[in-house]
């Protein structure tokens, strides 16, 4: 009876504090963060690490929110495969229906999710679209400034303790930059806790 999990870089954190609690999970892969920014290459990379790791293990979690895409996975795998019920991970560590309240409160909102702040400026320049523009002697920096101007606050999301204060910080810091009011939210675990349970709890039925 084994769990294999296929985690984003910006949840691994999270995904490892969660299957501490579940001896089940006998395999967790880390893939790299941004691919949501190309859904078709989301679907396929997913897909190819499901079909790779189904022939190992009971059941697949996926580290992930729906991500625009996420909801085509085929349905033909050996296993079946689990993911938070989310639109992203934002949702995913939030829960889905405080995250919609926050955008319904303030359209203007920037989340700051762990995995994002620790990536930083690389993240806001990979999420804009951005990143390469300095090869074309264009300022990503000032780019950026103009694409978020209609921001006005940026919601820190507080979930794993590890680096808390540092990822405040940093957050802080960023929405100083691009003038942003600072807000912090509690951050949760529950939706990742409960798609592995239930990832656990069908190995179960099938014994």
């Amino acid at each position: 009876m084994s769990v294999g999990v296929i985690c984003c870089r910006v949840l691994e954190a999270e995904m490892r504090r969660v299957v501490e609690a579940f001896p089940e999970v006998s395999h967790l892969e880390v893939m790299e963060w941004g691919l949501h920014i190309e859904p078709d290459l989301l679907l396929e990379t997913i897909t190819a690490r499901i079909q790779a790791l189904q022939d190992k293990v009971d059941a697949v979690v996926l580290g992930y929110g729906r991500c625009q895409i996420l909801d085509k996975l085929p349905v033909h795998f050996k296993v079946p495969v689990f993911r938070p019920q989310a639109d992203d991970c934002i949702g995913v560590l939030l829960g889905q229906q405080r995250y919609q309240e926050a955008l319904l409160e303030e359209g203007g909102t920037w989340f700051f999710t762990p995995g994002w702040t620790e990536l930083g400026m690389e993240f806001i320049f990979h999420e804009l679209q951005i990143s390469r523009m300095g090869e074309k002697g264009l300022d990503p920096m000032q780019l950026a400034r103009r694409m978020l101007k209609d921001f006005t606050r940026g919601l820190f999301v507080e979930v794993v303790p590890v680096n808390r204060k540092a990822l405040e910080k940093k957050a802080r810091a960023i929405s100083k930059t691009f003038g942003f009011r600072f807000e912090k939210e509690p951050g949760t675990l529950s939706l990742l806790h409960h798609t592995v349970q239930r990832a656990v709890e069908s190995t179960r039925h099938r014994e």
